[in-house]
């Protein structure tokens, strides 16, 4: 079934859930390896299962997130394997000449159309009983912030949480600062979960629990970057983002004795990457993290159903 006879299919299907107090879901960014977290969490929309009062995305996960919040199946698989594989999208000399290399704003017009668009109309009809956040970064001190999405902000917010510094330039103005990727300083945001509250926290992430602790966007940077000028400023990001990365794995490893953690992430590393993957590394990833929805389902449905 295409995309859009999917979307037609689902126009009745958004109707409000209970969430269990205190539960939380927590998904990591990754760029096109997104599209792992875009196969767990369509195969939960299968299920109707979405039992978490609180849900905090960064970047890829926050977009995968909203398309999770909005009942909106396939729409994740469809943004990163049809919108961010287009040309326009990224094209890196671009940024030779003052340009973005990463064209979010073309990104989410696309996302704003009527064949591809957001169903925020559904996502505030869930959102009246649960909370949802997007981290982002601010650009002059790196702080992580945490945006609550509404009507009026949706699309904006979440660009903020998606752009990639020096990729995407100074950033996304909102109010009167500058913010890029969550995912600088808010990698995977499972401390600010447990400072709300949370008491159960499912973390959905896009890179093998052992993986080497580094950032592939970041990485990316210093690939495509370090034979210019910029690479002081490169290897900068780099070590603020693996201190952030270290010391949120270091809380996943021995968390407070009050939380329960579950992680959910590929056995191996992924085919894709954070930006040109093939099609079929993009369908192959999508079905690994599809069956390992099914896999958390079938350990940890019960344990989430309502008393």
């Amino acid at each position: 079934m295409s995309y859009s006879a999917a979307k037609a299919n689902q126009q009745n299907q958004c109707l409000p859930t209970e969430p269990m107090n205190n539960t939380a879901l927590v998904a990591e960014g990754g760029g096109q390896r997104g599209i792992f977290t875009a196969g767990v969490l369509d195969s939960w929309l299968n299920s109707g299962f979405n039992p978490f009062d609180l849900l905090i995305g960064t970047s890829a996960g926050a977009q995968n997130l909203s398309s999770y919040i909005t009942c909106q199946k396939g729409f994740g698989r469809h943004s990163i394997t049809s919108l961010s594989r287009d040309p326009r999208f990224f094209k890196l000399s671009r940024t030779f000449i003052g340009k973005h290399a990463v064209d979010l704003d073309w990104y989410f017009n696309q996302v704003d159309q009527a064949e591809n668009k957001l169903n925020i109309g559904c996502g505030e009809e869930r959102l009246k009983k649960r909370k949802l956040l997007f981290s982002a970064t601010k650009a002059d001190d790196r702080k992580a912030t945490f945006f609550e999405p509404t009507r009026d902000n949706w699309l904006n917010v979440l660009k903020a949480s998606s752009a990639l510094p020096i990729l995407y330039k100074k950033g996304v103005k909102i109010d009167d600062q500058y913010y890029v990727d969550g995912g600088l300083s808010a990698p995977i945001p499972v401390e600010e979960a447990y400072k709300r509250g949370a008491k159960r926290i499912v973390v959905i992430r896009t890179l093998p629990k052992d993986a080497a602790v580094q950032s592939p966007w970041a990485h990316k940077l210093k690939s495509l970057l370090c034979n210019t000028n910029r690479c002081p400023k490169v290897l900068d990001l780099i070590t603020h983002h693996e201190n952030a990365y270290q010391a949120t794995l270091d809380f996943i490893e021995q968390p407070p004795k009050d939380i329960e953690i579950i992680q959910i992430y590929p056995e191996q590393v992924l085919a894709s990457s954070l930006v040109g993957s093939s099609q079929e590394s993009l369908n192959n990833d999508y079905d690994v993290g599809f069956k390992a929805g099914l896999n958390f389902l079938t350990r940890y449905e019960n344990n989430y159903a309502p008393s």
